[in-house]
């Protein structure tokens, strides 16, 4: 990543949760201070959603910034929403999700959030989020859906919304398990996206430790219906 951003500088990180991968959610040298040492003297700053292993501790809010579970962020021609699937159910995230969809001014939207909402990984897409979320990606011309907690690289597109898990992120990896609608692509590869965005889609790279590029996709932008 940090070769990558001396070349193409980074507007941001952006994280799908399980920041800190510990029992208590807390920033340490191994976890962290070490890994992440090059991107922070590089002064990249970082838009983290909140993972199950997050909950127990602070350092996700106090270290990587996201002292709110759900907000919104604009980023050139792009709208971004992170998302808590923690709390899929919670009323009040669905009625933020609604109301920033419906009055973002830029072309293109991507939410992010933890948990799944459709994964062919070994937890099962989450119930709730698809209820409570997905009719809103549809109508609002949400382009780009990321998640997290599946250890493993994965593409899928269902009613015009392109779903990406993304959640090599150096844990052990998980297989693709089981049936999925819409499974373009699932690789087993440790990895980060390189996202860029313009006011016609997203190009978005996966690309290994290495710098070896696992799939290259463009993704049109969706009208808000």
């Amino acid at each position: 990543m940090c070769a990558e951003a001396r070349t193409r500088p980074f507007a941001f990180v952006l994280t799908t949760g399980d920041n800190f991968y510990a029992p208590d959610g807390t920033a340490t040298e191994a976890n962290f201070w070490r890994p992440e040492r090059c991107l922070r003297r590089l002064g990249i700053p970082y838009r983290a959603a909140w993972g199950n292993h997050d909950l127990a501790g602070t350092a996700t809010a106090e270290v990587l910034g996201a002292r709110r579970r759900w907000y919104a962020f604009g980023a050139g021609p792009a709208r971004v929403v992170v998302l808590d699937a923690n709390r899929p159910s919670h009323p009040g995230q669905r009625r933020f999700l609604a109301r920033v969809l419906a009055t973002a001014p830029e072309p293109v939207r991507i939410v992010a959030f933890h948990q799944p909402s459709r994964t062919s990984g070994i937890h099962p897409p989450g119930r709730e989020q698809r209820r409570r979320w997905e009719p809103l990606f549809r109508r609002r011309g949400v382009a780009l859906v990321l998640q997290g907690h599946n250890h493993l690289y994965e593409r899928l597109v269902v009613d015009g919304v392109t779903y990406v898990t993304t959640g090599g992120g150096g844990a052990r990896l998980y297989p693709c398990i089981r049936p999925a609608a819409g499974l373009r692509a699932c690789r087993l590869a440790h990895h980060f996206l390189d996202i860029t965005a313009d006011p016609g889609g997203l190009d978005l790279r996966a690309v290994t430790p290495r710098g070896t590029v696992l799939e290259r996709v463009r993704i049109p932008a969706r009208s808000s219906g």
